[in-house]
């Protein structure tokens, strides 16, 4: 280093950049590349991932229409999570009558906590309900509010209300393909706060 800069102090500024350029590119180019690394690495160690709630839509709508959906929701109302919409096609019926890769593809999900509130039917809600898998909306929700609203409440038989109609909130009623569902939190859920503040919103819009 010392014989380096000694070097150096007999040239002009140019014939000192052109030196260590011509002798020390790839030192150089060693150097950059693993500042960009370790930058990449603490970036991705440091950064904040945005908080995300599951949307599950378990019916015969398309993915094309869950996902703008979705990417309704977060540009008109949510800016402090990401709403993320995931599809599980069914034909009507009970779980039995769905493809099996599908109801792997959903129990799993549901099981790790993927999934915070469902769009679904009828028949496939009541049969949720009917293996206690669904969270009392009284926990997450203003019923009053939702009651002066018109919302239905869905009981499916259990003394509590697992479930509530979409077609009196704004957000799905302004949707054909979201008409005549029901909407359910699986007991799965960790994220009934986020749940509260979504039914509020959605009855305020």
């Amino acid at each position: 280093m010392k014989k380096l800069w000694e070097t150096l102090r007999t040239m002009s500024f140019k014939e000192a950049v052109d030196y260590i350029w011509e002798y020390y590119k790839l030192h150089i180019f060693g150097i950059v590349l693993g500042v960009a690394f370790l930058v990449s690495i603490l970036t991705t160690i440091f950064q904040e991932e945005e908080e995300t709630y599951e949307l599950m839509v378990l019916s015969q709508i398309p993915y094309d229409v869950t996902d703008q959906f979705s990417q309704d929701l977060n540009e008109e109302y949510f800016d402090s999570f990401k709403i993320v919409s995931d599809n599980i096609l069914s034909n009507g019926g009970s779980l039995s009558e769905q493809s099996p890769e599908q109801v792997q593809k959903l129990m799993a999900r549901i099981a790790t906590g993927m999934v915070d509130i469902m769009v679904t039917d009828e028949t496939m809600a009541q049969e949720m309900a009917d293996q206690e898998g669904l969270v009392n909306f009284a926990e997450v929700a203003d019923m009053e509010a939702l009651e002066a609203q018109g919302v239905e409440f869905y009981q499916f038989g259990k003394g509590e209300v697992l479930g509530i109609g979409t077609n009196q909130l704004d957000v799905f009623n302004d949707n054909e393909a979201f008409q005549d569902r029901i909407l359910i939190i699986p007991a799965s859920t960790e994220k009934k706060d986020r749940t509260k503040q979504i039914l509020e919103t959605l009855l305020e819009s």
